[in-house]
């Protein structure tokens, strides 16, 4: 039954994709690069990352507009959390190359351990981040979202995969084609990554519900 619940969340947060970007196409647009210059001083992709994410549910929202005042206030609230969070894939992904190349080309066992054991962290709390980020977002506190986070990952699994399977060939190939990147991965990735947070919770929430019900 949850297999079905997610394959059907899934397919409607897929739909919603193509229509909510071309809706917003010049929006997400801006948003796309402002999240490369916002990038620039390295340090800054969480909180970016994290306003990208704002602006997004934004757009979703029956307003249908950027509310700065609320960007603020979730960057303020969150804006030291994203930054630490963020930092974690980095820093053990630093660690997983830093290590398995000189273990692969000299053949150490205890190097291409800890480069394996280092890579897997460094991509489970990437997928992690997503949810997390989404979650903080909204205005949740930073323990609370990443609590969020890994429920959303351990309940989700093909889910996060597919996710992020998606948000790999976004990458590729709008690197692929060079000016596509900063006009347009942010916008399509986060878009993404916020419309199947929203749809399976949504979901969610109406299991709960008429579960709810057929017990009374």
């Amino acid at each position: 039954m949850a297999e079905t619940t997610d394959q059907i969340a899934f397919r409607s947060a897929l739909t919603a994709v193509p229509s909510f970007v071309y809706g917003n196409a010049l929006r997400l647009v801006v948003l796309s690069v402002a999240w490369v210059v916002c990038l620039l001083p390295v340090i800054t992709v969480g909180p970016a990352t994290l306003l990208a994410y704002a602006a997004v549910q934004d757009l979703r929202s029956e307003r249908n507009a950027v509310d700065v005042s609320r960007l603020g206030s979730v960057l303020r609230r969150n804006g030291v959390a994203s930054v630490v969070f963020s930092g974690v894939p980095v820093v053990f992904g630093g660690i997983s190359v830093l290590y398995g190349i000189p273990a692969l080309s000299r053949g150490m066992l205890l190097g291409e351990i800890i480069a394996l054991i280092a890579g897997y962290i460094a991509m489970y709390s990437a997928l992690v981040l997503v949810p997390t980020f989404s979650a903080m977002a909204r205005g949740v506190s930073p323990v609370s979202a990443l609590r969020y986070g890994i429920r959303w990952v351990a309940s989700h699994p093909t889910a996060v995969l597919s996710m992020a399977l998606l948000t790999v060939v976004t990458f590729v190939v709008t690197a692929l084609l060079m000016v596509a990147f900063p006009l347009l991965f942010a916008g399509i990735a986060f878009s993404l990554h916020v419309i199947v947070t929203d749809e399976f919770d949504t979901y969610t929430d109406e299991n709960r519900q008429a579960s709810g019900l057929a017990a009374v």
